[in-house]
This record gives C-alpha cells, sequence and structure tokens, in this order.
C-alpha cells in the first residue's frame, strides 16, 4: 500500500519578514489544523508560536530541507478569515511581516479564562437632552446609509461639545435592536473607563472592553465574547479595530484626528485607515467624528469621497468658550522678568477657584525644565545615546531623556566646561504645577502626564476625581485635551501654546491647531460659559488666530494652500524610510543606497527627498538617514518602496530600515 504523500502548510511567523514559511504537517496533526489555527513551530533555531495561512500548501523542492509543525499552540485562539484578510492587508500595505500584523490582532495568552469580561456599572439609565435638528438630521442620513447595508463612510464634524457622542449612540440603538453589531475606537486607554460607563447603562450585557490596559484574562475573555457573538457592541482603542466581529454594521473612530490611532512600532498601522478598509470589506457604515479633522479625512469629504454631516454648534445653542491670545513677549517686557503664568491667568486662577468652578492648565511637555543650560558655554546636558537634551525631573532628582528612558543624576557642573550653577530652561508639567500650588495655596491641584499615570488605573482614578469636583485644578500634557466632558471646567489655560509650531514636521501646524481647539472645547460644555487664556510668543501667528476664533474650516482653507504648494498629504501619498546604523557612515550609505533604488524603480513618478540626517539624527545609540518619498499614486508608492528595500536588503540589513507608510509624523 502507496503511503499519503506528506501534506504541508503555509505558517506567518512574528518575524519582520515579509514572507510566509513552509512546514510539514506530521500525520498526528493531519485532519487537526486548518486555516488560521495557531501551532508551534522553529524558526531560526529558537521556538515561536505562528498562523497557518494556507493548508494544504505545494511540496518544496527535494533540496529544501522543511522543518515539522510541533504542535498546536495551547491556549491560543484561532484566527478567523476577516483578520486573516485584514492583518494581510496591514502585511502589504504598511510593508511588514504578516505575523507580526497578527501578533498585533491577538489577546495574550491566558491558560486559566477568568469570568465575567466585563463588570455593569450600576446606577439609573442616562442626563437624554432633547435632540437638535442638527443631531436628527444626522441620524437621519445615517439610518438611511445602515439600511442599505453597504460600505459608506462619513465625516461627522461638529464643534466640541456639539453632541456627536449622541449621535455615535443613537446609531449604535439602530444595529443592535437590527441584530448588528457596533466597533466603537476612541485614541487613548485613559478615555475607555469613563466611557464604558456610559454605555453599560444605556446598553446593559452588550458592551466588551479590548485594550491593553487590561489585564490579560479580561482581554482575552473580552476578545471570546466578541468573537462569539455574546456581546455585539466592542469599545476600545487602536488595537480593538481587530476584534474578531464578522461583519460589524458601524465602526466608530471618535477624534478620528488623534495621532494615538498611528501604531509607532511595526506593524506601523494607522487603526482609523483600518476602519475604512474594514467597513469596505463588510459593507458598514464608518463615522469619523471630530472637531478638528486630520486634513486627509476632510479632504475627502468636501471632495465627495466620504459623506460629510455637520453638528454645527454646542447643544442647547450653548456658547463656545471666549478665547485670549497673551503675548509673553509683552509680558516680559511690562514685568522684566520671565513668567510661567501670565497675570492675565493667574486673576482668572484665582477667581475661578473663588467661584467653586475647575480649572485645566495645558503644558505639552512633561518634566520640571526641558533642558539644564550652561551660563558660561551655552552647552545643554544631552543624552548620550540621542540628539535631545535631558529633561530636568526635579521632584525625582533626576536628568531623562524623553526617547531612550536613559537616566542621569544632575551634575554639579557642566560637563563640557565645569562651570558650576547650570540654569533650569523652559518649563514642564512639574514648573507649571509648582506655580500653580505656590499660586493658589488653599486649591486642591493634580497633574496629569506619562509620570504621573504609570500604574495601571491612575489614569482613570484622576479623571474620576476630577469628575467628582474632588480636584479644582488638574495641569497635564495632552492628555487632558482628549475628549473630557467636565461641566464645572470653566476656565482652560494653555502655557507655550506656539512652541509646536517651529518643529520640522509639516504636520506641525496641523497638530497644534487640533490641540488649542480640543483643549479649548474643554471650557463652558455646562451650563457656565468659559474662558480659555493661551499664552505664547508669536501671538500673530495664523494658527494661533485660527484655533482662537475656533474656526477649524478657516484653517483648512489655509493650510491646504500649503500642502498643494509643497505636495505634501492629502495631495500626495507619503512614505518615511529612516536608516539606522551605530556607525554614522554606514547609515548614509545605506540611506543612500535606498535612494537611489527608489529613483530606479519609480523614475520621475516619485518625489524623493534625502537621504539626509532625520530631526532626531541620533536615537538610542544609533544614527539616522531620513528619506522622504512621495507620489500621487499610494498603491504605486508602496509597491516602489517595497521593491526598493528588497533590491537592497542584501546590502541594508532589514533591522536597521524603518519604513512608515502614511506617517502622522516625521521627526
Amino acid at each position: 500500500m502507496v503511503a499519503a504523500p506528506p501534506s504541508f502548510a503555509a505558517v506567518a511567523v512574528p518575524v519582520p519578514l515579509r514572507r510566509t514559511f513552509t512546514y510539514r504537517v506530521p500525520d498526528a496533526l493531519a485532519g487537526t489544523v486548518r486555516v488560521g489555527t495557531r501551532v508551534r513551530v522553529t524558526f531560526a533555531r529558537r521556538r515561536v508560536v505562528g498562523t497557518i495561512v494556507a493548508l494544504p500548501e505545494p511540496a518544496p523542492g527535494d533540496d529544501v530541507a522543511v522543518r515539522d509543525v510541533e504542535g498546536i499552540a495551547e491556549g491560543e485562539p484561532e484566527v478567523d478569515a476577516t483578520i486573516l484578510a485584514l492583518t494581510r492587508f496591514v502585511a502589504d500595505y504598511y510593508l511588514c511581516g504578516w505575523g507580526e500584523a497578527i501578533e498585533s490582532a491577538l489577546p495574550p495568552v491566558v491558560r486559566r479564562p477568568r469570568r465575567a469580561a466585563v463588570k455593569a456599572v450600576a446606577g439609573e439609565a442616562p442626563p437624554r437632552l432633547a435632540a437638535t435638528p442638527a443631531q436628527v438630521e444626522a441620524a437621519r442620513v445615517i439610518d438611511a446609509a445602515l439600511s442599505l447595508g453597504r460600505f459608506a463612510p462619513f465625516v461627522l464634524f461638529g464643534a466640541t461639545g456639539s453632541g456627536k457622542t449622541e449621535v455615535y449612540l443613537r446609531a449604535a440603538e439602530v444595529v443592535l435592536g437590527r441584530g448588528g453589531g457596533v466597533l466603537y475606537l476612541v485614541p487613548e486607554i485613559g478615555l475607555t473607563p469613563l466611557l464604558v460607563s456610559r454605555l453599560e447603562r444605556r446598553f446593559p450585557g452588550e458592551i466588551a472592553v479590548l485594550h491593553s490596559g487590561l489585564n490579560a484574562g479580561a482581554r482575552r475573555e473580552a476578545w471570546e465574547a466578541v468573537r462569539t457573538g455574546a456581546r455585539r457592541f466592542a469599545v476600545g482603542a487602536r488595537s480593538a479595530i481587530f476584534a474578531p466581529m464578522a461583519r460589524p454594521s458601524l465602526i466608530v473612530v471618535d477624534e478620528e484626528h488623534d495621532g494615538s490611532y498611528k501604531q509607532e512600532d511595526a506593524p506601523r498601522y494607522n487603526a482609523r485607515d483600518l476602519a475604512l478598509v474594514r467597513a469596505r470589506e463588510s459593507g458598514s457604515v464608518v463615522l469619523l467624528g471630530s472637531a478638528t479633522p486630520s486634513l486627509e479625512s476632510f479632504h475627502h469629504a468636501v471632495n465627495g469621497r466620504y459623506g460629510l454631516i455637520r453638528l454645527g454648534g454646542r447643544v442647547e445653542d450653548r456658547p463656545l468658550a471666549r478665547v485670549e491670545v497673551v503675548d509673553m513677549r509683552r509680558e516680559y517686557r511690562e514685568t522684566a522678568e520671565p513668567r510661567v503664568l501670565s497675570r492675565a491667568l493667574e486673576v482668572a486662577l484665582g477667581e475661578t477657584f473663588a467661584r467653586g468652578e475647575q480649572s485645566l492648565v495645558l503644558r505639552n511637555r512633561r518634566g520640571f525644565a526641558p533642558a539644564l543650560l550652561c551660563p558660561v558655554c551655552g552647552e545643554r546636558v544631552g543624552c548620550r545615546r540621542c540628539s535631545v537634551a535631558l529633561t530636568w525631573h526635579r521632584a525625582e532628582r533626576r536628568l531623562r531623556c524623553h526617547y531612550c528612558g536613559l537616566e542621569e543624576v544632575v551634575p554639579d557642573a557642566c560637563p563640557s566646561c565645569g562651570t558650576e550653577g547650570l540654569h533650569a530652561v523652559g518649563q514642564g508639567t512639574e514648573r507649571v504645577e509648582e506655580e500653580l500650588r505656590a499660586l493658589l495655596p488653599d486649591a486642591r491641584i493634580a497633574r496629569m502626564d506619562r509620570d504621573t499615570v504609570r500604574r495601571r488605573g491612575a489614569h482613570e482614578a484622576m479623571l474620576r476625581a476630577f469628575a467628582a469636583r474632588e480636584i479644582d485644578v488638574l495641569v497635564g500634557t495632552q492628555m487632558i485635551a482628549k475628549g473630557h466632558d467636565f461641566p464645572n471646567v470653566t476656565l482652560v489655560g494653555v502655557v507655550s501654546a506656539d512652541q509646536t509650531l517651529g518643529l520640522p514636521d509639516f504636520r506641525a501646524g496641523e497638530r497644534t491647531f487640533q490641540l488649542l481647539t480640543q483643549v479649548a472645547g474643554r471650557a463652558g460644555r455646562g451650563r457656565k460659559p468659559g474662558r480659555v487664556i493661551v499664552q505664547g510668543f508669536d501671538p500673530g501667528h495664523p494658527v494661533l488666530a485660527e484655533a482662537a476664533a475656533q474656526d477649524y474650516e478657516a484653517f483648512y482653507a489655509r493650510e491646504i494652500l500649503y500642502r498643494r504648494a509643497l505636495r505634501y498629504p492629502p495631495l500626495t501619498a507619503l512614505v518615511e524610510i529612516v536608516v539606522s546604523d551605530p556607525d554614522e557612515v554606514k547609515a548614509w550609505r545605506g540611506a543612500q543606497r535606498v535612494a537611489d533604488a527608489l529613483a530606479s524603480e519609480g523614475g520621475s513618478r516619485l518625489i524623493v527627498g534625502g537621504p539626509g540626517p532625520a530631526p532626531l539624527a541620533r536615537l538610542k545609540g544609533k544614527y539616522r538617514q531620513q528619506i522622504l518619498v512621495r507620489t500621487a499614486g499610494r498603491r504605486r508608492l508602496v509597491d516602489a518602496v517595497s521593491r526598493a528595500i528588497e533590491a537592497t536588503a542584501r546590502e541594508v540589513p532589514s533591522r536597521g530600515v524603518h519604513v512608515d507608510v502614511d506617517p502622522v509624523s516625521v521627526l
């Protein structure tokens, strides 16, 4: 009797290689594995868990040594067809390994599943306000699209406080009532707990929370609840786009402009863009909501590629907060001292506290001071591994690099010339907090930045305390600007509002406008009017003027002209390539080879900028050479970059090449 020929499977393993690998399926596993099964294999002398993505696979040649699949990975979930297709898109489009993409889509392994993925929050069903005419019209448009059962993308554009969340939830009610599923993305983990409380009261028993801030057991069980259909409303941050929901009828991307939707490490996907891909494949309605949409999304909306739904002003006709810009140059001339808080902001903080109201103060830089400077030679105390100054964290008596994590004690003298008495330059959230405590000694003041919310649950606890009015003044980084609704906040102050405008990044103006407009939108969301005081050294800058007016469309009209003139997104597609090496010359040579390959691959159709030193020229001990590649056709660009990277793979190892398709930052 002739033995049956051996069976082979294509396996995606979690490595940065853009191909699958063939393994033999031993007889003992025949019939027990299938596409999507997670299996144990040996790859490059180490054991890893991979995913079968094709079975059977053609037999390799006789001269090729093939290893066996060693077994099914215990405790690992199977990957369904929806997630396999989405992760394959991620691998092809973002130029990463398919196995890497699959790993980012799965929950952690849990040997002993726990009970109760999500606990219901006690309380009465919700503060509904009567729908505004704009909300009613938005609901009508969305309901009509849902009834058609096909892909329909919309930008939901409305001022902060205009009721976008209520529009999302009314659409979700329609979907759940028809037996469908909802996928709801938020930009930050810290926003999720308060939102979940609201959702559980509105949709009891339907909510599954998916984000990396949960413990492994809760994440895995929520994942299973979505996969089995036990819960039909999945909510979470970036990675929730991979929720194993067969065909979500509605996908919501709240604060769609937010850079947190972009994964910084491989696979460098953007969850907002994957929401559109997933909605197209499943025939879903997708809502991209923001008061300050990304230029890409708004450009597509005004040009008819997406639908545009406008909500207009705030609910109950509440006015936007009054914004005033303080010229800190004039402040210095009149007071003869470098002030952290302007006189106007100090007075406003005191008055707000006296009325029993709350304030937010934004300083988008943590630490006490961004640098220590020698007054004689002008040298800043810098990181040994990165081309940045070390930030002084006075409370911890340490200098810290916010890029590589290096920590040092504060030197007694300048490392360059030996001069004693280093000067603190600028101010971070620690310094602002100190100034506030001196100004308002009786106030309850808290600081929210990465240093104060490291512990699990700290972010949520601080926001809950602020919502309960247990904190009078909350100072922090951009964390305090995102999507929060605190009716008792009547004052927002912004320190060094224009600092980010000088960054060497074509999105600097867009990010500054979005941050200022979003934080201004935290004031006056209740029945009391709001006030915003913005401090800067260039008060006449158009971005500050547009943000002060909270006029997104004026900002868009001006900014799109700049992008068109310089051929930047959204008028072109962009890929950033960074070649890094501990040896500066090797980094430049490698980048030059990649640039030459791009020139030959794309010809005159590609705009190749560089190579040249990246804005952060040295990072974590490696020198960095940057190439920016642009063209009109996104797929053509990705294909050209892919071919160039493959053509230079022997000379430029993949571990030293960082490819970012559609980057949100080019620093």
